[in-house]
């Protein structure tokens, strides 16, 4: 009979878990007819959490008195009955999961959120602001503003361009981290289209000087 032990980081512990298994996930299993019991260790999880799970590993085997349990540390090569067993979890987790995001730490979590709120709210604050330009006043069909007026209105927009491309850059290094697709091409088609913006509001009076129905007072 095989069983499966998943490492519980947070309580550091192992439980028995038979139903899904994770990329960042460390976990046994344990074949009782045999005596052995087997260390596997995800893509995505890391070192620490491999050394945690080896030290209490001891304690797991403990809970079996009455089996003579021996390790086995392997990479690759697993008996076929074991590599039959991690890809039904596997496969399990991927079918549940979708396309969740999963992290394996808590500190990625917590940085990706923050930087996701700045990267959604941050956007949004700068298309209300260039959204003022609408109420500018017109006169005879041009449209006139102050050279104070238009050059807040410009460097606020570049600022707040600025700080969507930085937490852009932080959800980018958590996706590279973190091996997450979804999250490394989110990333890269924002930062593209925010160094466009960028770059277009670099020019500055030169977007609407040479267009019809504009007038700037320097006022």
């Amino acid at each position: 009979m095989l069983r499966t032990f998943i490492f519980d980081d947070s309580k550091s512990q192992w439980k028995e878990e038979e139903h899904e298994l994770l990329l960042h996930d460390m976990c046994v299993i344990l074949d009782e007819e045999k005596e052995l019991i087997y260390l596997w260790s995800g893509s995505k999880s890391t070192r620490k959490r491999y050394k945690k799970g080896y030290v209490q590993l001891k304690e797991l085997i403990s809970t079996f008195p009455e089996l003579n349990i021996q390790v086995i540390l392997t990479k690759k090569n697993f008996p076929v009955e074991i590599q039959e067993k991690l890809e039904a979890l596997l496969e399990s987790a991927k079918e549940e999961g979708g396309s969740t995001l999963l992290f394996s730490r808590f500190i990625t979590i917590r940085v990706f959120l923050v930087s996701l709120l700045g990267v959604i709210i941050i956007p949004i604050i700068s298309l209300l602001n260039l959204s003022t330009s609408l109420f500018w006043s017109i006169s005879n069909l041009n449209l006139e503003v102050s050279s104070a007026t238009f050059k807040s209105w410009i460097n606020l927009s570049e600022i707040l361009m600025i700080l969507t491309l930085i937490f852009l850059v932080i959800n980018l290094i958590i996706g590279l981290i973190e091996i997450e697709n979804q999250v490394i091409i989110f990333s890269i088609v924002g930062l593209i289209i925010c160094f466009g913006l960028l770059f277009y509001l670099n020019f500055d009076i030169y977007l609407f000087l040479f267009q019809s129905g504009f007038l700037l007072r320097n006022i």
